[in-house]
């Protein structure tokens, strides 16, 4: 295991670079935004099986916040 509660919320750890809350809140805009136009661009039946529009409540956002202030803390 890597310590992370999922591996949703780990992959935001792996992929993003992010110090403070308002950079985190930066990222979570950013991936609304592009699964937003995934889902204009691919059809229904993919959304679903990618699980397109579950995936944000699938990130822990709680934790990666906490992550943040771990951060700030140093």
């Amino acid at each position: 295991m890597n310590g992370w509660t999922n591996r949703e919320t780990w992959l935001i750890n792996l992929w993003f670079e992010y110090n403070t809350q308002e950079e985190l809140n930066d990222i979570r805009s950013l991936l609304e935004e592009e699964l937003d136009e995934l889902r204009d661009k691919i059809p229904d039946y993919l959304v679903d099986l990618l699980g397109v529009n579950f995936v944000m409540n699938e990130i822990n956002w709680d934790e990666l916040e906490g992550h943040c202030e771990a951060i700030e803390g140093l």
